[in-house]
């Protein structure tokens, strides 16, 4: 785990920033649940009932006036100053909202994450990880080709195998590099987690965040150990042969990582 600029005031603000399937969604459940910080997950979600009921499980109903963010009413660097970041209901030392790699290029928000972390109180946590495990996971979610009366989910098979695309592999792996290097540009005040450090200890990573933010540790972030996932995404690759022999030498790098949790 890298750190960077650990000199954090009492009370800040924080994006937790990483791909799908990265391991960004289980950091962000687990620092919402320390009592002393809030950090939102999906309020730029795509969805509108997503972005409405992830704002309202915090800040409760809107009433008439819809309160979520709305693209049409005001921009994504407009919602999270004025509604989000500064706004605890509970007395929290800190605020931090999830924000995937697709969001920040959705809202363009690379520029407003570098401005706030310039103005101070401001800090990124970028959970990292392999990008052709993040896609692996990503197809094993999706449900699978054919006319099924519904979808068959991971969890009803976690040992689904797939074959991966290797034009859709590329392309992800490529968009995913490009994401991951401007992440660690555009902010000073970082802390980098892989996600095979995290997943591996869990709370050794968490008591080193805490420290990292200024906020004392607290055990109620540690999730269930189920909820995290321990295996290597090699072995549900069912065509390895075949993209070792077509991918690019730079995606091929990726796919032979010897971390490929």
């Amino acid at each position: 785990m890298a750190w960077y600029n650990e000199n954090n005031p009492d009370n800040l603000n924080f994006i937790v920033a990483g791909n799908c399937h990265s391991g960004s969604e289980l950091l962000q459940l687990s620092l919402s649940a320390h009592p002393e910080m809030v950090c939102h997950g999906d309020l730029l979600h795509p969805d509108e009932q997503i972005r409405q009921s992830e704002h309202e499980e915090y800040f409760g109903p809107s009433g008439k006036v819809p309160d979520w963010y709305l693209p049409k009413h005001l921009s994504a660097e407009q919602y999270l100053n004025n509604k989000i970041f500064d706004n605890a209901l509970h007395e929290e030392v800190a605020i931090g909202v999830r924000i995937g790699y697709a969001m920040f290029s959705k809202y363009d928000l690379w520029e407003y994450a570098d401005l706030q972390c310039r103005k101070g109180s401001f800090c990124v946590l970028h959970v990292t990880r392999n990008p052709v495990a993040c896609f692996v996971e990503q197809c094993r979610r999706a449900p699978p080709p054919g006319d099924l009366p519904f979808p068959i989910t991971q969890a009803e098979n976690p040992d689904r195998v797939i074959e991966l695309d290797p034009v859709e592999l590329t392309d992800f792996v490529r968009e995913h590099l490009s994401d991951e290097l401007k992440i660690d540009r555009l902010c000073s005040d970082r802390a980098v987690i892989p996600y095979h450090e995290m997943v591996l200890d869990f709370t050794g990573t968490m008591q080193q965040l805490s420290e990292f933010m200024g906020i004392r540790y607290s055990p109620a972030c540690i999730p269930n150990r189920k909820a995290i996932q321990l295996r290597d995404m090699w072995e549900f690759i069912g065509n390895w042969d075949e993209l070792k022999a077509e991918l690019p030498l730079d995606v091929l790098g990726q796919l032979e990582n010897s971390v490929l949790l």
